[in-house]
């Protein structure tokens, strides 16, 4: 910390006045006329800055509390090798280590009322935490292990606080403004929102201003500021988003090599509920629940600088989820005639909405109907054709409508056709809706609902799946969708289907024998 205090006179103030009311002893009034060149107590003037040294100071302890918790985040107390859970209302002390979980997020206020929210998988220490001079003024001292944190400092700007930010490769002075700070390994980066930043280490130190940032690290002089990226233009970003997953791609801007995206409840960040780093895709899924949420979007240089805010709201109306078709599958030949449209049973869905139309867009309908079942056979004239399936609710609630079915149905040929090879040679195909920016999907299919008995457990780079016939009986099916850069996705709902016996004489055969042997 620093060894003077600089303080702002005010109006009024004298020297003798504020030796009685600042310092540990009144008496040392002469020694600060001496520290800072003052040969007359009576010419000091307002605004002046005298230098007062830290031991002099007069100073009581301070607090910071805990405002708000998301997630996993516990409490380290000074002496106290093992952590417990950080809860709202908690008033922390120095010596104090924080530490916040995988999307989980802590907001912390200091006495002066300045803000910390700290993100995902970050440490915090409180290293100094004091008032001085038996005023307002703040002297604080924090120190990040790992991670980042975002820190408006001082902004009902009570004079004369200082706030000293630590990592391991270099120390930040601040006196009041916005800022982030992260840290990754041996290095640290610091962008400033609004005010200045002064950054340095044993081998160098640069002021940062507003909209720059430097990156240090450890044992390396701070490079030289840099202008921090503009926000991504989130313009066309959805309002409302209908289906899961949702890749959102972004047009990257002119140095930046990757974003850094936030999802979040709350407009100020901290019910985190999605902190990902992504290079151009990213990927909504099955994790989050229908709701309201607000999405936050910055680039991110080559040094890893984080650039401006862009942030917008959404809401998620994805649910239910709109069943996997069986049949008909696309490519599949058909003939006019009599036709059996079947899907799987989605989990907490009462019926289904089927529609049959000349055009994708469902403008010329056929057949509109809600179903309770999983299928429906009905007559249809050779052309093209589209249908699709929407899942509502016992309480009503309609689900998106599925990707429309394009199937093309022709005459009925003067010879019998084959059927498709996909049905035949003791195969079961699984085919579902692919998703643009998805590089592959995780399949699993099982006995129960619950997939503890796990038939199918596979990674495919197309959106269908052709396995051995499996033997009669009713199975469950889930997906998710893997992006490009490898992260999984939630499971969606789980979808029930039957598979039924290839001919019924086999069961036949075996109830005879049954009914002799009971004879």
């Amino acid at each position: 910390m620093a060894q003077d205090w600089l303080y702002t006179v005010k109006p009024g103030d004298t020297v003798w006045d504020l030796s009685h009311s600042m310092l540990k002893d009144w008496r040392y009034w002469k020694d600060i006329l001496k520290h800072n060149n003052i040969k007359d107590a009576t010419t000091i003037r307002p605004g002046m800055r005298i230098a007062i040294p830290m031991y002099e100071v007069r100073e009581e302890t301070s607090e910071a509390r805990v405002e708000a918790v998301h997630g996993n985040v516990q409490v380290w107390r000074k002496g106290n090798s093992d952590p417990i859970p950080l809860k709202p209302g908690v008033a922390l002390s120095v010596g104090d280590k924080v530490a916040t979980g995988n999307n989980s997020t802590a907001l912390l206020t200091l006495e002066d009322d300045s803000v910390i929210l700290m993100q995902e998988q970050s440490e915090l220490e409180f290293t100094c935490l004091r008032k001085l001079g038996g005023r307002e003024s703040l002297d604080t001292g924090l120190f990040v292990g790992k991670g980042g944190l975002k820190m408006d400092a001082n902004p009902s700007h009570f004079p004369d606080s200082s706030y000293e930010i630590r990592t391991v490769a270099a120390n930040s002075a601040v006196r009041g403004t916005g800022f982030r700070i992260g840290v990754e390994g041996q290095s640290s980066r610091t962008e400033v929102l609004e005010g200045l930043v002064s950054v340095g280490n044993a081998l160098g130190q640069v002021d940062v201003p507003k909209n720059f940032g430097t990156v240090i690290e450890k044992d390396t002089p701070p490079s030289k500021p840099v202008k921090l990226l503009d926000a991504p233009d989130l313009s066309a970003f959805p309002r409302r988003v209908r289906y899961l997953p949702t890749v959102i791609k972004l047009d990257t801007p002119p140095g930046a090599v990757g974003y850094h995206f936030q999802v979040a409840k709350d407009a100020a960040f901290v019910e985190m509920v999605l902190d990902r780093r992504v290079k151009g895709r990213f990927m909504i899924d099955q994790a989050l629940p229908d709701g309201n949420y607000y999405i936050r979007v910055r680039a991110v240089d080559g040094q890893g600088l984080e650039g401006k805010n862009a942030q917008t709201g959404f809401q998620l109306d994805a649910r239910p989820e709109p069943p996997i078709v069986r049949k008909p599958l696309p490519g599949t030949v058909l003939h006019a005639g009599d036709l059996l449209f079947s899907w799987a049973d989605v989990e907490g869905v009462d019926r289904y909405l089927f529609e049959l139309g000349a055009d994708e867009n469902f403008t010329d309908l056929k057949v509109s109907k809600e179903l309770s079942g999983t299928d429906i056979e009905l007559p249809v004239a050779e052309g093209s054709w589209y249908f699709r399936l929407t899942s509502i609710t016992r309480e009503g609630k309609k689900g998106p409508p599925g990707h429309p079915v394009k199937i093309e149905v022709l005459p009925v040929p003067p010879v019998p056709q084959p059927k498709p090879p996909a049905t035949e040679n003791g195969k079961l195909v699984l085919a579902w809706q692919n998703v643009e920016g998805i590089a592959g999907y995780n399949v699993q299919v099982a006995a129960d609902k619950d997939f503890q008995d796990l038939i199918v457990d596979k990674t495919v780079n197309q959106a269908s799946l052709a396995l051995p016939r499996p033997p009669s009986g009713y199975y469950y099916m889930r997906l998710r969708s893997i992006d490009a850069e490898g992260y999984q996705g939630s499971f969606g709902a789980p979808q029930g289907f039957e598979v039924k016996p290839e001919s019924y004489w086999p069961l036949a055969i075996f109830g005879i024998v049954a009914a002799l042997l009971l004879l």
